[in-house]
């Protein structure tokens, strides 16, 4: 597995939880996924910030994307240059995980094409009601619930832009990504509908592994308060 890790001085303004700092989340990632498999974007940070970095002894690297998409589309590129077979995580720099993530979603990739560790509460939130657009009156998503050894799952239309895909995916659906990551701001939510329309599948553990740390669209059921 590889995962890159985007981190950023200039993020937009979002409530957050309290404890959900730039180095709160990363210290909670290197709790469950191992340094040794991690490369940091400091993407267009302060030298105090790179500084910072550098303590954490991962790989790292200084990216100018300067803006989300920018971004993302340095990490993809290099996603690119790696084996077929080989596991790619894009992180954020505002999510939390927990206990279990990294085996799951090794779990998960077996079964399908791209996971989220997110169960993100706009699959429960109707349309009507300014949640997701293919979201029923009664709160809910047509899917397939299926079981891995450790977690149970749900294919799922949309995530955000943490995410993860074998290599070989990526590289077959490359121009659909290509597509949806121009500009400054990633199209995600377009983006995995038209790879949904092209068959591939998504799946997000129920419940959530992680979630964004916007505590209006936290992963529902868990007391987000409480993790570090």
């Amino acid at each position: 597995m590889r995962i890159l890790y985007r981190i950023s001085d200039g993020s937009y303004k979002k409530e957050r939880y309290p404890h959900a700092t730039k180095g709160g989340c990363l210290d909670n990632f290197l709790k469950h996924f191992p340094r040794e498999e991690i490369t940091i974007y400091a993407d267009n940070v302060k030298e105090e910030t790179f500084t910072w970095l550098q303590s954490y002894d991962c790989d790292l690297k200084r990216s100018n994307g300067g803006s989300s998409a920018g971004g993302f589309r340095i990490v993809f590129e290099d996603a690119l240059k790696l084996p077929d077979s080989e596991i790619v995580y894009f992180v954020e720099d505002d999510y939390f995980h927990l206990d279990g993530s990294r085996q799951a979603m090794i779990e998960g990739l077996e079964r399908v094409d791209y996971i989220t560790l997110y169960d993100h509460v706009d699959k429960y939130i109707p349309a009507v009601m300014g949640g997701n657009p293919f979201i029923s009156e009664q709160g809910g998503e047509e899917t397939l619930v299926f079981l891995t050894k450790s977690r149970h799952w749900k294919l799922t239309n949309s995530t955000t832009m943490t995410f993860a895909a074998t290599v070989q995916t990526l590289r077959e659906d490359e121009t659909t990504w290509r597509s949806f990551t121009q500009g400054s701001y990633p199209q995600d939510f377009n983006c995995f509908i038209e790879l949904r329309k092209q068959g591939r599948t998504l799946a997000s553990p129920i419940p959530s592994l992680s979630t964004h740390c916007e505590p209006r669209w936290a992963a529902p059921l868990i007391d987000w308060n409480n993790i570090t």
